[in-house]
């Protein structure tokens, strides 16, 4: 079996049979990172088919010492195909304004009574939902450091943004989010 490295030399030549091995390699990967920013079927496969044709159309200018991985390589490209997607507004869901005061105020317990877990699972869906005050861009970069725990560093490298710029972001976001959140009418 051949390595990736040797994959994507031959994918740089324009051999199809290396395009192919790397598309059925790391579709599905492509295809949750797309659905995780879109929330929809039918737009993370438009946004996975975008992330691979691009790559493909640039594979030439994958550099080995610049980029740890051509996986990493291939995330960084669908982020930035999903954001781009995300700010053409397609099937962009309504913007809401939720209050605060519905969520509960005291930590869940180590095992939460099934009212509990409701409770739990109905502030996540809402905080989930004030998301969309978000810019596509600030979504992303607020998605990468708080669900998937990444670090600024790491950040601004998948997005090819400065340390300040993704702190920036995480800030405007914070402050959007804290706005959309807080009761309203004091």
């Amino acid at each position: 079996m051949m390595s990736e490295d040797m994959t994507v030399v031959l994918a740089r030549e324009g051999h199809p049979e290396a395009f192919r091995r790397l598309y059925e390699s790391h579709r599905e990967q492509v295809f949750r990172t797309a659905y995780r920013y879109s929330r929809s079927v039918q737009d993370a496969e438009d946004i996975m088919q975008e992330t691979f044709i691009k790559a493909f159309s640039r594979i030439r200018t994958f550099d080995f010492r610049a980029s740890s991985t051509f996986s990493g390589w291939l995330v960084s490209i669908c982020i930035n195909a999903a954001i781009d997607h995300l700010r053409r507004g397609e099937r962009r869901a309504e913007k809401k304004r939720i209050s605060l005061s519905g969520l509960p105020r005291e930590v869940a317990a180590a095992n939460p009574s099934p009212e509990d877990a409701e409770v739990r699972r109905q502030a996540l869906e809402r905080i989930r939902g004030a998301l969309g005050v978000l810019s596509p861009a600030q979504r992303v970069v607020f998605d990468m450091r708080y669900d998937r725990h990444m670090d600024v560093k790491d950040i601004a490298g998948c997005l090819r943004l400065s340390e300040s710029n993704v702190k920036t972001q995480l800030f405007r976001s914070l402050k959007k989010l804290r706005r959309t959140l807080e009761p309203q009418g004091g």
